[in-house]
């Protein structure tokens, strides 16, 4: 609610000079390892527990999965990185696999192309003090992104165009290689008009959270 209530007064401009990014999980079943269940206030974790639509899928130990990375600006979208896969993703990984090889050459392009440019990541712990150091030596710009906000970034929309898409096009993929093209095939689909429909869905985000009093929205 203070993040909102900070930025409702942000223009569309303001909001077209942030890089959005985000890391996800990626699985062979063609799904980002992310399953969503909204409850409204008042509702009860033990109303939705064992209703059918609330129970997903379940996987034999040792199922494939991959760590990718993305970002976006405006209407420019970054590379779309695949993370080693044996690496664990802590703050030094984030800052060798990452930042230094593509976000920060993304933040000077952009600071270039748009007059200045911000970056949004996760807010996760495990990245925090090492990549604050990091940030601090490059002066490398970034808004404080609370770590439980993480459905206002916009970049959660593209990964899930990309599961969806993953699953109705190409279904079960039976190896990870084969999996990094569909992916890079789908990231290359990707247009300016959704990137900017979702940036002029900002404002209209936040306002939600006001109204809600910081709880669930519509979004």
């Amino acid at each position: 609610l203070e993040f909102a209530q900070a930025y409702q007064h942000w223009t569309l401009e303001d909001w077209c000079q942030v890089i959005w990014t985000d890391e996800c999980y990626i699985w062979l079943s063609g799904t980002c390892g992310r399953t969503w269940v909204t409850r409204h206030p008042g509702e009860e974790y033990e109303d939705e527990k064992f209703h059918s639509d609330c129970i997903d899928q379940t996987f034999e130990q040792g199922r494939e999965s991959m760590m990718a990375w993305s970002g976006f600006c405006s209407t420019t979208k970054s590379e779309l990185v695949f993370i080693p896969r044996k690496a664990k993703m802590d703050s030094a990984i984030y800052v060798e696999a990452v930042m230094e090889p593509y976000l920060a050459p993304l933040w000077h392009q952009y600071c270039k192309e748009y007059g200045w440019a911000q970056v949004i990541e996760d807010g996760a712990l495990e990245h925090q003090k090492y990549v604050r150091l990091y940030r601090q030596k490059n002066e490398l710009d970034a808004i404080q992104w609370p770590a439980q906000l993480p459905d206002l970034n916009l970049i959660e929309a593209i990964w899930m165009d990309l599961e969806t898409e993953l699953g109705e096009t190409w279904g079960q993929i039976g190896d990870i290689t084969t999996l990094q093209l569909c992916l890079k095939t789908i990231w290359g689909q990707i247009g300016a008009d959704r990137l900017v429909g979702l940036i002029h869905s900002m404002p209209d985000q936040l306002h939600a959270v006001i109204a809600a009093g910081g709880e669930s929205t519509p979004y």
